[in-house]
Order: structure tokens, then sequence, then C-alpha cells
């Protein structure tokens, strides 16, 4: 029979979760007649939910669903921040990158089909491979990241909908 020995528990409870698996965000539609001239904040990011854990943004598009129409308009895929994660309908969001993402450039508005992100600082990042800042998401429970879309027009926007798809991993911080 073997001898019986101290036992040290190395198991990592993390390794149940999505760590270092990619996944996809499907955001909500945004609509736009709602989302006119408005901060619309279609994913959050609090360390309430993340810990310590950092979001790498590995891919990123914008899916035009009904094609937006009401003067010329326009789209941005950017990142902001909210006060906390409580906020709701009304409250602030602070512009961190208004295109950070994706740029109204890159997206037919008036068409639907999936636009991915072809220039941006963040694609930028990603290309170079340095993980830097604009790839890396760091979440917090006070001033919140979030991903948010800017719809904009010279009108009043009458009809549209899209969503933003984004594959991100969860990785240890460093």
């Amino acid at each position: 029979m073997a001898a019986a020995t101290t036992m040290l528990d190395l198991r990592r409870q993390d390794q149940m979760r999505t760590l270092w698996t990619p996944y996809w965000l499907t955001s909500s539609e945004v609509y736009g007649p709602d989302a006119d001239d408005k901060a619309a904040v279609v994913f959050s990011f609090p360390a309430a939910v993340f810990g310590t854990r950092l979001i790498k943004v590995l891919e990123c598009a914008f899916q035009v669903v009904t094609p937006y129409a009401g003067g010329s308009v326009s789209i941005n895929v950017g990142l902001g921040t909210i006060a906390t994660d409580a906020a709701v309908d009304g409250d602030t969001v602070t512009e961190v990158d208004e295109d950070e993402y994706i740029a109204t450039a890159h997206i037919t508005e008036g068409t639907a089909a999936l636009y991915w992100c072809q220039a941006s600082d963040w694609l930028t990042a990603k290309l170079l491979g340095t993980n830097q800042s604009n790839e890396i998401i760091t979440p917090a429970d006070a001033t919140v990241p979030c991903v948010v879309v800017y719809v904009t027009s010279d009108a009043a926007i009458t009809a549209g909908a899209g969503r933003v798809l984004m594959q991100v991993v969860e990785v240890p911080k460093f």
C-alpha cells in the first residue's frame, strides 16, 4: 500500500470558465429612430462580472439588419465608459474613441449586410500584435468600459436596425 502524502491543491477553478477560449458577443438590435444622436451601449465590462480577467477583442463586425434611412446616416462602433454598470437610459456615456472598432466609412448604412472592421485603432494594434490598450479592455466597477454604437444623421432617422458582433477572449491579468 502506498504512503499518504499531504496534498498541495493547485487546480485552477477558472479553467471551468471560458478563460482562453474565444466566444462571440452579439448585441441587441440598435434601432435607428431610438438611437438617433445617442450613445447606444451594447456591451459593458464590469469587474464584478469579469474579476481580474482582461478582455482581448479578436474580431468585430456591424450587421445592418434593416437598412437605415432618414438623412445622411452615420454609424460608428466605438469605446466609451459609464459611471457604473447600474447606468440606465438617460445616463451619461463618456466617449473614449468614437470609432475604436469600426468607422462609418466602412459601413453602408442603407444596405443590409455584415460589415467587418477594415481600419481602426483596434485593428492596427491587433495587426501589430503588441497587445496594446486598443486590443485589451480592462474591466472596472467605476468608469466601466463599454462598447458603444454612435448613430447620427443630419435629419431624423426613420428606419434601420443593426447589431454588433464581437469575438473576445478572457485572459488572466499579467
